[in-house]
C-alpha cells in the first residue's frame, strides 16, 4: 500500500528547524559575501587620501553592487527556503510512517510493513525496519508453532489421564520437552536488560518458594 501525502508539511516542527539551520546558513554565507565585497571598498571610501573624484568612484561601485547583489540574493533565500520545504518534506514524511510503524510494533501488530514514496530519503533506514519486522515475525511465528503444539500435547494428556501406558507417557513428555527446548531456543533470540532479567529472576524464585510451600496431596 503506498501512501499519498499531499501536505508538504508533515512535522511542523522538524521541518521548521530545518529551515531555521538553512537560512541561518545563507545568513552566514551572505554576511561572508558582504563582507569580501563591500568592506575592501568601505575602507578605501573612508581613506581621506583619495580625491572626491576616487571617493564618488568607489561609492558608485558600492552603489552599484547593492543594487544587483540584493535581488539577487533575495531570489536565491526564496528558492533556498522552497527547496528546504521539499527536501524536509522527503525526510519528515518516511519519519511519520516510522513513528506509525513503531506504535503498532508496540501494539503487538506486525502485520504492516513499512511504506514510503518513490524519491523519499531514509531509504536505507526503511529497509533496516522491514528486516527488523520480518525477523521478529519470524521469531514470533516460531514461538507461537511451539505453544500450539505444545497445548495439543497438554491436551492430549489431559484427555487421556489415566489411561496412558508408560510408553505413551514417556512419548507424550518427550514431545514436550522438545517443543519446550525449541521454545527456549527461540526465546534466547532475544535480549533483555539487567533489570528485566532480575525481575524474571525473582518470579522464578516466588514460583519456586510457592510449589515448596504447597501442602502434598
Amino acid at each position: 500500500m503506498k501512501y499519498r501525502r499531499r501536505r508538504y508539511i508533515v512535522d511542523k516542527r522538524l521541518q521548521f528547524r530545518l529551515l531555521v539551520y538553512n537560512g541561518f546558513y545563507f545568513l552566514v554565507i551572505t554576511a561572508a559575501i558582504w563582507a569580501g565585497l563591500f568592506l575592501p571598498l568601505a575602507l578605501d571610501l573612508s581613506n581621506p587620501n583619495l580625491s572626491v573624484a576616487e571617493q564618488g568612484e568607489v561609492a558608485g561601485k558600492i552603489l552599484y553592487l547593492h543594487s544587483r547583489l540584493g535581488p539577487i540574493l533575495l531570489i536565491v533565500f526564496v528558492i533556498l527556503g522552497i527547496h528546504s520545504v521539499l527536501v524536509s518534506h522527503r525526510i519528515a514524511g518516511p519519519l511519520y510512517r516510522f513513528k506509525a510503524t513503531f506504535n503498532q510494533v508496540a501494539q503487538g501488530d506486525l502485520s504492516k510493513v513499512v511504506s514510503i514514496r518513490k524519491g523519499d530519503l531514509l531509504v536505507n533506514e526503511q529497509t533496516k525496519i522491514e528486516e527488523m519486522i520480518g525477523t521478529l515475525s519470524s521469531r514470533l511465528k516460531n514461538i507461537k508453532k511451539e505453544q500450539a503444539a505444545m497445548e495439543q500435547a497438554l491436551q492430549s494428556l489431559l484427555k487421556s489421564q489415566g489411561n496412558l501406558s508408560e510408553n505413551m507417557a514417556k512419548e507424550a513428555i518427550a514431545q514436550l520437552e522438545g517443543c519446550h527446548l525449541r521454545l527456549k531456543k527461540e526465546l534466547e533470540y532475544f535480549k533483555l536488560s539487567d533489570v528485566d532479567l532480575f525481575d524474571i529472576g525473582e518470579g522464578k524464585m516466588v514460583q519456586t518458594d510457592a510449589s515448596l510451600n504447597a501442602p502434598l496431596k
